[in-house]
C-alpha cells in the first residue's frame, strides 16, 4: 500500500515536471518564433505608425546604412509618435539603425553630437533635433517641422494643442535629402510680375520655398532672357502668376525645351495676358476666358468665384487627394484640347461641381450663367499633359497647368489640400512620385459631450446604481452561504 502511494506521488510529480518543462519549451519556442517572425498591427484610428507605400519603397530601396539619432528629452510630448513610427521604420529595413539621446540624461553624448553636427545651443529647438545621417551627408529637423499647433487651443500652461502630426513626410523627406544622388533643381521665372519665391508676405512664395526645400528640392529664381537655354540639371520649369507677356525669345526657349523632354508648370491667373496661350495650346491644353463659379462649392461669405474643389480625376497627382479639399481663391478654366495633339495624354485635375461655369462676361461683376455663352460645369481647373514614356527609351515631356497661382501663396498654402496639390505636381513633373501622397496624421481631440439628461443618468447609475448591485451581490452571496 505504501509503495503504492510512493509511485503516485512520483507520477504526480513526475506529470509536474513534464507540464513545467513542456510550458518552458513552448515559451522559448515562442519567442524564437515571434523573433524570427516580427509583426507588429497598428490598431490606432489614425494609423499612426503605419507607413505608407511610398515610404516602404525609399525604405527598401536603400543601400547604404542609415543612422538617425533622435536627439529629444524623453519627456516631450512628441517622443512617443516619434519613437512607435522609427520603429516602424527600423523594421521594414535593416539599413536603419535609431539612436535616442536625452541632452538631460546623456550629458557628455549631447556634446558630442553638438560638436559633429554643429547645432546651435542658443536656437530654440537646440534639443528636439531629429538627425539623419548617411556617410558625409547628414539633415536634421525639429518639432517645428514635425507637427502642426492649434495655438486657439493653447493649455493653461501655455502650451498648444498638437492637432496634426507630420513625421512621415518628414522623415522620409530627410532620408531621401541623404541618400539621393542628386537634387533637383526648380527655376522659378521671373520679369513678368511673377509671385515672388523671396517675399515673405501673405502674397508671397517664401512658404512654398520652405517646403520644396525641406523635400530636397532646389529652388531658383531666373530671368529666361538671360539665358539661352535651360539646362539639363533643371529638372523643371515653374511660371508662378505672371501678369505681362512672355518674349518671342523666352517662348522659343520654353518650347525647345519641352521638345527634348523638359517639364513645366504653369500657374496662369483669370484674365492675364501672358502670350503662353498658344505655346500651351501646341501641347494639348487650353487656358479659358473666363472665371469659374460654383454656387455648390462656395466659401461662406465670399464671392462664388472664391470656390473649393474635391471632385478630382484618377492620375497620380491626385491619387490621394479624395479626402482633401483644394482652395482656389479666382480661378479660370484649364481644359485640354479636342483633338489632343498626337502621341499627347491630357487629362482633367480637378473639376467644380456640375453646377459649377466658367463666366465669360468678367467684366459684368454678376455671375449668372448663360447657355451658348458660358462653359458649362463641370469645369476643370488644372489639367496634365504628357507625351512619350522611359519605355520608350527618352525622357517624357510633361506639363501641368493651373487656372490660379492665388491657391500657393502663403496665405493659403496653410491649407493641407492646396499644398498637397501642388506639392503631387512637382512630384508627378520630376518623376518622383513614390512621394506623392504622405500627408500628415491628424490627432483628433476627443469629447464626450453629453446631455443634462445624460448626465444626469450618468452620476445616478456610477453614484448609486453601481454601489447598490455590488451590495446587494455581496449580501446575497452571504445568505447563500447561511442557508
Amino acid at each position: 500500500m505504501a509503495l503504492m502511494t510512493m509511485w503516485r506521488r512520483f507520477l504526480a510529480s513526475g506529470n509536474f515536471l513534464l507540464t513545467v518543462v513542456l510550458i518552458g519549451v513552448l515559451f522559448i519556442m515562442g519567442n524564437y518564433l515571434s523573433s524570427r517572425h516580427y509583426a507588429r498591427w497598428d490598431l490606432t484610428r489614425q494609423q499612426f505608425t503605419a507607413l505608407s507605400d511610398q515610404t516602404r519603397q525609399t525604405l527598401t530601396q536603400l543601400e547604404e546604412p542609415l543612422s538617425i539619432i533622435v536627439f529629444y528629452q524623453s519627456s516631450h510630448r512628441l517622443y512617443p509618435l516619434i519613437k512607435d513610427l522609427l520603429a516602424e521604420y527600423e523594421r521594414v529595413s535593416p539599413k536603419v539603425q535609431v539612436e535616442y539621446v536625452d541632452p538631460e540624461q546623456d550629458i557628455a553624448r549631447a556634446q558630442q553630437l553638438v560638436n559633429e553636427f554643429q547645432i546651435d545651443v542658443n536656437s530654440p529647438d537646440a534639443f528636439h533635433l531629429v538627425i539623419f545621417k548617411s556617410g558625409s551627408r547628414h539633415k536634421y529637423i525639429s518639432d517645428t517641422d514635425l507637427a502642426d499647433y492649434d495655438y486657439a487651443a493653447m493649455t493653461m500652461q501655455g502650451e498648444p494643442r498638437v492637432k496634426a502630426f507630420k513625421g512621415e513626410a518628414a522623415f522620409t523627406s530627410s532620408i531621401l535629402s541623404v541618400t539621393q544622388a542628386e537634387q533637383p533643381l526648380l527655376w522659378f521665372t521671373s520679369g513678368h510680375g511673377e509671385k515672388s519665391t523671396a517675399a515673405a508676405d501673405t502674397a508671397g512664395l517664401s512658404e512654398l520655398t520652405r517646403y520644396l526645400e525641406q523635400q530636397n528640392i532646389r529652388v531658383e529664381a531666373v530671368n529666361l532672357l538671360q539665358h539661352t537655354e535651360i539646362p539639363s540639371d533643371v529638372k523643371l520649369v515653374v511660371i508662378a502668376g505672371p501678369t505681362r507677356r512672355f518674349t518671342e525669345q523666352e517662348l522659343a526657349l520654353l518650347q525647345t525645351a519641352l521638345e527634348q523632354g523638359g517639364r513645366l508648370l504653369a500657374l496662369i491667373d483669370p484674365l492675364a495676358d501672358t502670350g503662353l496661350d498658344g505655346l500651351l495650346e501646341e501641347w494639348g491644353i487650353a487656358l479659358g476666358m473666363d472665371i469659374v463659379v460654383d454656387p455648390a462649392r462656395q466659401l461662406p461669405f465670399v464671392s462664388a468665384a472664391n470656390l473649393f474643389v474635391t471632385d478630382y480625376t484618377e492620375h497620380p497627382i491626385t491619387e490621394k487627394m479624395k479626402t482633401l479639399m483644394t482652395l482656389f481663391p479666382l480661378a479660370r478654366s484649364v481644359r485640354p484640347t479636342q483633338p489632343a495633339p498626337e502621341g499627347m495624354t491630357v487629362t482633367s485635375l480637378a473639376l467644380t461641381s456640375d453646377t459649377g461655369w466658367g463666366e465669360s462676361k468678367t467684366s459684368v461683376g454678376v455671375f449668372e450663367f448663360d447657355a451658348g455663352e458660358d462653359l458649362k460645369g463641370p469645369v476643370s481647373i488644372a489639367a496634365a499633359a504628357e507625351r512619350g514614356s522611359a519605355a520608350d527609351g527618352g525622357a517624357p515631356t510633361r506639363l501641368v497647368v493651373i487656372g490660379d497661382s492665388e491657391f500657393l501663396i502663403d496665405a493659403q498654402l496653410s491649407n493641407v489640400g492646396n499644398r498637397d496639390f501642388l506639392l503631387g505636381a512637382v512630384f508627378w513633373l520630376i518623376e518622383q512620385e513614390q512621394r506623392i501622397g504622405i500627408g500628415p496624421k491628424t490627432i483628433e481631440a476627443l469629447k464626450l459631450n453629453l446631455t443634462g439628461t445624460q448626465l444626469s443618468n450618468f452620476l445616478w447609475l456610477s453614484l448609486l446604481a453601481m454601489p447598490l448591485a455590488c451590495g446587494g451581490l455581496g449580501i446575497g452571496m452571504w445568505w447563500r452561504r447561511r442557508r
